[in-house]
């Protein structure tokens, strides 16, 4: 993915060249045709006049050629030097055959330039939106359409850094599917797939605020930091996930179905001074490797454990004749 964004940033600055040396070519054409003009020997006791209008129409083809001026400002010039050159005439202080030269070369200038700025623009557009897309795809999972590690590497420092430095309380969430290698063994990687996209969904269903940072940062581990929320709000938050995977039901083998279930383990605080991002994560995941080691579907905060006691966590590790399946009891 770097190496695909070297390459298009590589792509706009090759672009941006190649409209500079399109300028520099516009350029070249109308000072020759101007110095012809100012040396035209049929201007005689008219060159004073006649210089004071072409200086005008240089300036719209140094304005436009440099691409200083907005477009509007660039056709407000284009109409005023245009102006000056038509008053000159009027009053017969320049040749009829400089006046149309100008004229000429205003309208030019205006038109070729406007056109080359239009697909400068255009085409810039279209390399930023290509960058973007492969911002985005190097920083998303693109199976759960989350943050990958790459995206959280880059999130969390901010998040972090500004928590730290309003004294705002932060909650680490690390998330385990519990059983999920065998699950992959007995209903084979796509139907795994699946079940990851259902639990991906149901967590970005109950972290949904905008500053929510959820990311997937393995096989089967998802991390969400949570930033500026109360213990208590955390804690009820990781219940509610509970709750809402023992709903999903996977197909176990024929006949039977099991539960979804995780677990959870949750790290909180007000950054301190001496406290690093990578402390933590090392607290939260003690707390995850506690949950699972506690008999998993169950959330492990302050080493107290929290279990899901919904009704339908009750069918967790069962089947539908209510034994426990041995494929699911290995791990």
């Amino acid at each position: 993915m770097v190496d695909n964004k070297n390459f298009n940033e590589k792509q706009l600055k090759d672009k941006i060249k190649s409209y500079n040396r399109q300028r520099i070519g516009i350029a070249i054409p109308i000072v020759i045709i101007t110095a012809i003009l100012l040396l035209f020997p049929s201007l005689g006791n008219e060159a004073l006049p006649t210089r004071f209008a072409v200086l005008c129409s240089a300036l719209l083809i140094l304005s436009s050629l440099l691409f200083v001026l907005p477009g509007r400002n660039a056709v407000l010039l284009f109409f005023a030097a245009t102006a000056i050159v038509t008053v000159q005439f009027v009053y017969k202080q320049i040749h009829p055959q400089s006046f149309v030269i100008l004229i000429l070369i205003n309208s030019c200038t205006l038109l070729i330039s406007g056109k080359i700025a239009h697909n400068f623009i255009r085409a810039a557009i279209h390399e930023i939106e290509t960058l973007s897309h492969l911002e985005i795809e190097a920083t998303t999972d693109n199976l759960t359409q989350l943050l990958n590690r790459n995206g959280l590497e880059q999130a969390l420092p901010t998040a972090w850094a500004f928590c730290k430095r309003k004294k705002k309380n932060v909650g680490f969430l690390l998330i385990d599917i519990d059983y999920f290698k065998s699950y992959n063994d007995t209903l084979g990687h796509l139907k795994g797939d699946d079940i990851l996209k259902q639990i991906a969904h149901s967590i970005k269903i109950c972290f949904k605020r905008e500053t929510d940072i959820i990311g997937r940062i393995g096989g089967d581990e998802f991390l969400i930091f949570l930033q500026d929320i109360d213990n208590d709000h955390i804690v009820e938050m990781a219940q509610n996930l509970l709750s809402s995977l023992s709903s999903l039901k996977v197909k176990a083998c024929p006949g039977s179905y099991k539960c979804l279930s995780v677990s959870i383990g949750i790290e909180t605080g007000i950054p301190q001074t001496g406290d690093s991002l990578k402390e933590f994560y090392n607290r939260a995941d003690m707390a995850l490797y506690h949950a699972k080691k506690s008999g998993r579907n169950c959330i492990s905060y302050n080493d107290v454990i929290i279990r899901n006691h919904t009704e339908q966590a009750q069918c967790n590790g069962m089947t539908a004749e209510g034994t426990l399946t041995e494929n699911f009891a290995r791990r």
